[in-house]
């Protein structure tokens, strides 16, 4: 599991960051989900002796709000061997917010144009998308935990959508334990034969 986290470091440093300061964010970013489930365990274990078992959806950690938090909580996952869990994890990853900023076009609205010269405007919201990096990441991880599974065609897919985003360290593929088992079968190697 270590190459995976590297390859993550690899993937967000090479997205208009400096190395030394995608390290620093990401290592700024890890503590403070660790902080926030250590202080979620320590307060659960404190106040499990005072409450019964039906009181269980309260010590759990709260769930991600953004990729980056639903993500580190996959690659813990996988650590543990929980494959089933880190793939959740990985799929619900997509649906939140990422780290592009983007403004959404909602509806026209008539009326004089907030910029002036013409008539009408838009209403517009703020949302943070994924970018291609965290799309390679994320489909990356989700290969690697359905080939934990044994699930190898839509290992091999999410492989092959991690390449159309950009994923190209096709040496690390053939290195990563988690893919292991993915060596040899035809759709992996003809995968790796095209890209």
């Amino acid at each position: 599991m270590k190459s995976l986290a590297t390859i993550l470091l690899i993937i967000t440093c090479t997205n208009a960051f400096t190395g030394s300061i995608c390290k620093r964010r990401i290592l700024h970013q890890q503590p403070s989900i660790n902080t926030r489930l250590q202080s979620s365990s320590s307060s659960s274990s404190a106040s499990s002796s005072s409450s019964n078992s039906s009181d269980k959806s309260s010590r759990l950690p709260p769930p991600p709000s953004t990729f980056r938090e639903a993500e580190v909580a996959g690659l813990r996952l996988m650590q543990d061997g929980r494959h089933e869990e880190a793939l959740k994890a990985f799929q619900k990853a997509m649906s939140l917010p990422g780290s592009r900023p983007d403004i959404l076009r909602t509806a026209n609205v008539p009326g004089p144009s907030p910029v002036g010269g013409s008539t009408g405007g838009t209403q517009d919201r703020f949302v943070q998308n994924l970018d291609e990096f965290e799309f390679q990441a994320a489909h990356y991880n989700v290969a690697c935990a359905h080939a934990c599974l044994g699930n190898v065609g839509d290992a091999v897919n999410n492989l092959q959508k991690a390449f159309e985003y950009g994923f190209d360290n096709f040496a690390t593929v053939r290195a990563d334990p988690d893919l292991g088992s993915l060596e040899g079968t035809r759709e992996f190697e003809a995968l790796m034969k095209k890209w």
